[in-house]
């Protein structure tokens, strides 16, 4: 009986229902365990964020092979394309945390 109530007062806890939601959205099965889920979710998302991270240095390296020497506008260009990395980092953890992928 005192597991029910354990179990019933997860639901209450508004972090916890946080938590249970990004694992669902993220298709990570929840184990009931609120400490266990925090931790498998932190570890999603940084595993996430460095798999957006590698697609993005590969695509930069990619993009540098093909490119001709550059001129100062084009570096200009480059550097400005390098500030929107963290942005566009952060747009592809909100689409799948609202579920638009």
């Amino acid at each position: 009986m005192i597991q029910a109530i354990g179990g019933a007062s997860n639901f209450n806890d508004y972090e916890y229902m946080q938590i249970l939601n990004e694992l669902r959205q993220l298709g990570i099965t929840p184990s009931g365990n609120k400490s266990a889920d925090k931790s498998k979710l932190e570890k999603a998302k940084l595993e996430l964020v460095q798999k957006i991270n590698e697609k993005q240095e590969e695509d930069t390296k990619q993009q540098l092979q093909i490119q001709p020497v550059k001129s100062t506008d084009d570096v200009q260009r480059t550097q400005i394309e390098n500030e929107r990395i963290g942005a566009m980092t952060v747009a592809e953890l909100n689409k799948i945390y609202f579920g638009l992928l």
